[in-house]
């Protein structure tokens, strides 16, 4: 799923969901990514993905700030709370430019510097998987995990310049 919204002055964010939504929680990036999609927030550009790809470079590089949300397996003590997702600050890894079958968000951003000279700031926010066992739909801590990431991804949509983004109006008038 994609939804461009970008003001024609205002900055872009994308967002970049990824993961196997038959994995139970390892889909929690596409439902954040839909859950953003849902909200209609004017300058975001929202992707649901399977997995990282080399073509995704273009509309990363297109953007100003790319944010990556996908699940995350830590061991007890690696990580933050089950329902708390971690947002971390990622840089370019000009030693793999993401040309494998699957790519890395630092990888990708080394390739969208390559091709356009232009690296966009980018987050990550990892969401503490519980179950990733075969089905659909979230266990509850990675769902509460998946609310709070959303929240984030607003929270980081208001800090852009100026307060470049807003929910659109669902007034008809």
């Amino acid at each position: 799923m994609t939804v461009t919204a970008r003001g024609p002055a205002g900055p872009s964010l994308l967002v970049i969901g990824y993961g196997n939504d038959l994995r139970r929680d390892d889909g929690a990036g596409r439902v954040v990514a839909d859950r953003v999609e849902a909200l209609g927030l004017d300058g975001v550009t929202v992707r649901s993905v399977v997995q990282l790809v080399p073509e995704l470079a273009t509309d990363i590089a297109a953007a100003d700030h790319v944010v990556f949300v996908d699940a995350s397996v830590a061991g007890p003590g690696d990580g933050p709370a089950v329902d708390e997702p971690e947002i971390v600050e990622v840089v370019a890894a000009p030693d793999h430019l993401g040309l494998a079958h699957h790519a890395t968000p630092a990888g990708l951003l080394a390739l969208a510097g390559a091709v356009s000279q232009r690296r966009p700031r980018s987050t990550v926010i990892s969401i503490p998987a519980d179950d990733l066992g075969i089905g659909a739909g979230l266990s509850p801590p990675t769902d509460r995990a998946a609310t709070r990431a959303v929240e984030l991804v607003v929270a980081l949509a208001g800090t852009q310049v100026g307060g470049g983004y807003a929910a659109r109006s669902s007034s008809t008038t």
